[in-house]
């Protein structure tokens, strides 16, 4: 579920800048779905709701490699936006209505090497999410993404936190304490400026995990995410 994670929050949010290369404005360029152009092998889709927006997230394999994907994509699709890195692409295409499709190949290796997710967006996000009730928020702090799995029943929220992160862990495990939620084993990074817990809520059953990061600059962001075990 991890991967997943970070695939949506690489669709969702993620800039994909004009000038990586050479690119005609938009103009519909290239012909039938882009997400149905490198014959991919169907895994799965499902529902997914970032920032209270509905769309659906469809996981699929390729035969093919990603830089001769990647070639493939922008032969056909001149228009398209990408976006490369390392193993990694992400790309963007804009429809008429100012609706965007995109999708993020990541490089596994194997017989089907690279894995295709791909999303239909609006032509904008809402910046402020309303914060999911189930999530627990601690004190000056500001939300940014949320994304919620409805066939998974799962949760997860992205915001910054003026707090030092020791003191923004505590907040929120004040918050879970008092709701129920059990600690059930710290991850905490010695080696990096993260910090995190892991919670359990016996009625109903679920798991949650807390984690936060400092930047350079002393800026604090934290992710929640939670779950049923059952």
């Amino acid at each position: 579920m991890k991967k997943l994670i970070i695939a949506l929050m690489v669709l969702c949010f993620q800039s994909v800048h004009a000038d990586v290369f050479t690119l005609a404005p938009f103009s519909g360029a290239g012909k039938g779905d882009p997400s149905d152009f490198l014959h991919p092998l169907d895994l799965w889709t499902e529902p997914v709701i970032m920032n209270g927006v509905a769309s659906s997230l469809r996981i699929c394999a390729l035969e093919t490699g990603l830089d001769i994907s990647v070639e493939q994509i922008r032969g056909n699709y001149p228009d398209a936006k990408i976006l490369k890195n390392g193993n990694s692409a992400l790309i963007e295409f804009k429809d008429l209505d100012g609706g965007r499709k995109r999708i993020y190949l990541v490089e596994l290796g194997g017989v089907y090497p690279v894995l295709q997710f791909s999303m239909d967006l609006p032509g904008k996000i809402p910046e402020t999410p309303a914060w999911p009730k189930e999530l627990p928020l601690p004190s000056d702090s500001t939300p940014l993404s949320t994304m919620e799995f409805p066939e998974r029943k799962s949760t997860f929220g992205f915001f910054r936190t003026s707090l030092p992160a020791d003191a923004a862990l505590g907040s929120m495990t004040m918050q879970l304490n008092a709701e129920g939620w059990q600690t059930f084993g710290s991850h905490n990074n010695q080696a990096t400026p993260s910090k995190g817990d892991v919670f359990i809520n016996k009625n109903p059953l679920r798991i949650m995990t807390v984690s936060f990061s400092e930047n350079g600059k002393g800026e604090v962001s934290g992710a929640v995410y939670t779950r049923p075990l059952k």
